[in-house]
């Protein structure tokens, strides 16, 4: 979900990516002195992540199936 701090997407893995892949949308672009990641594929945008955040909340399982997913979420 593209959490600071949690995310393993970083410049490392990216050259990596253009090392070992053949996926142009996922690598490094440089424009001048700066270096930029430019969104993957998988991130969801922000209205998107509300859906499944609500999703996630809305939830409901039998009695010992799955722990509480709803209450875990933070909207």
């Amino acid at each position: 979900m593209d959490v600071k701090g949690k995310t393993k997407d970083n410049i490392k893995a990216r050259l990596n990516i253009a090392l070992l892949c053949n996926r142009k949308n996922m690598e490094l672009v440089c424009d001048g002195s700066r270096v930029a990641k430019p969104r993957t594929s998988f991130v969801l945008k922000k209205n998107a992540r509300l859906l499944v955040y609500k999703w996630l909340k809305s939830l409901r399982f039998p009695d010992g199936y799955a722990s509480n997913i709803s209450r875990l979420v933070n909207i």
